[in-house]
C-alpha cells in the first residue's frame, strides 16, 4: 500500500511547473495513477448498491459513474492549493431524475440507505441549487461518503440541471476554454450564470 505522505508528494510535484522525466517523476507518476485507480472498485460497487437501491424507486432516473480524468485533477491541485488525499470527487456516481422535487425525494432515499447500510459512511451533504455552486452556476446535490477510507462524491441533479452541465462542457469545447473552471471571458461565464437560474427546477 502506497503511503498517505507519498500519494500527496506525488500530487504536489505533478500540479508543480516540473519539466522533463526523470526516475523520480515516474515514480510519483505511478503513485498517482495507482491512487487513481484505487477508487475504482469501490466506486463501482457504490454505483450497483445505489443503482440496486433504486430499484425500488418509482420515477424515471438515470445512473452513471465516472474517474476524474488525471488532467482535471490536476488543475484541481493546482486551483485549490490542496492535498491530491483532501480531495473528494475522483471517483463519481451521478443520479439525474426528472425534476427538483425528486432530487430532494432521491437524496433522503440514498441518504437514509447510506446509513442503513455498513459499507459506506457519510462526510458530508452540500446543496448547490439555490444559488449553484460558484460563479458559473452550477446546480446539484452532493454527498460525499467514505469506503475504506477513500472518499467519493454522489451527485443528484434533475435533468434540466444535467442539459446545462451538458450546454457549459459542450460549449467549452466549442469556445477553447474550461468555462466550468472560470476559465474565459467574464461575459460568457455570467451568461451561463444567468442561464442557470432558469435550470433551478
Amino acid at each position: 500500500m502506497i503511503s498517505k505522505n507519498k500519494i500527496d508528494k506525488a500530487g504536489q510535484i505533478l500540479s508543480s511547473e516540473y519539466t522533463g522525466y526523470d526516475e523520480n517523476i515516474l515514480e510519483m507518476e505511478y503513485y498517482f495513477d495507482e491512487y487513481r485507480k484505487s477508487h475504482l472498485t469501490p466506486l463501482t460497487r457504490l454505483t450497483l448498491e445505489v443503482q440496486e437501491w433504486l430499484r425500488s424507486y418509482n420515477r424515471h432516473y438515470f445512473i452513471a459513474q465516472r474517474l476524474k480524468r488525471k488532467p482535471q485533477i490536476i488543475r484541481k491541485l493546482k486551483r485549490f492549493s490542496v492535498r491530491l488525499t483532501q480531495l473528494q470527487d475522483i471517483g463519481g456516481c451521478r443520479v439525474i431524475v426528472e425534476n427538483n422535487s425528486d432530487v430532494d425525494n432521491v437524496v433522503l432515499f440514498i441518504v437514509k440507505k447510506i446509513n442503513e447500510s455498513n459499507f459506506a459512511k457519510i462526510i458530508k451533504e452540500t446543496d448547490y441549487r439555490d444559488f449553484g455552486r460558484d460563479d458559473t452556476g452550477y446546480r446539484a446535490y452532493h454527498i460525499i461518503i467514505s469506503i475504506n477510507g477513500l472518499k467519493l462524491e454522489i451527485q443528484v441533479r434533475s435533468k434540466i440541471q444535467h442539459y446545462w452541465s451538458e450546454s457549459i462542457e459542450r460549449t467549452s469545447v466549442i469556445y477553447g476554454y474550461r468555462l466550468k473552471e472560470k476559465d474565459g471571458h467574464f461575459d460568457v461565464i455570467s451568461y451561463f450564470k444567468e442561464f442557470s437560474n432558469f435550470y433551478i427546477s
